[in-house]
């Protein structure tokens, strides 16, 4: 498996618009430009659009490493609605060990409203 370098090998970042801003093992943050098909029915940014972000700024801090990681378990805690139409997602690894990371994503607007809390673990598929 090879190392990510950019949103490039990730088409589904692509489709959604991230930017990868910067990227290391111990965190990563991605923008988003929140486009109308990012809009739930009630006028909101979707939850969805909102957990793929936190879950692709978590991809690119666990897999900027010299060994490809999985995502085993995520969690998401909206907080309240963007204010903003643009999106930050910042994920700082909290923990390691030689198989596993723990990582929390805070995403936020552009006017650094908290928007959501992600927390997640990945799995080191390498030896």
């Amino acid at each position: 498996m090879q190392k990510m370098e950019t949103t490039a090998v990730d088409q589904f970042a692509e489709l959604l618009g991230v930017q990868v801003l910067h990227r290391s093992f111990d965190e990563a943050r991605c923008q988003l430009n929140v486009k109308d098909e990012h809009m739930n029915a009630l006028g909101g940014v979707h939850g969805g659009v909102i957990f793929s972000l936190a879950d692709i700024a978590f991809a690119m801090a666990c897999n900027a490493g010299d060994a490809p990681y999985t995502g085993l378990q995520a969690d998401i805690r909206y907080m309240s609605g963007a204010k903003d139409r643009v999106l930050f997602a910042t994920a700082t690894k909290v923990s390691s060990s030689k198989k596993f990371a723990h990582y929390e994503v805070v995403i936020t607007d552009g006017l650094n409203n908290r928007v959501a809390l992600f927390t997640s673990t990945c799995y080191r598929l390498a030896p």
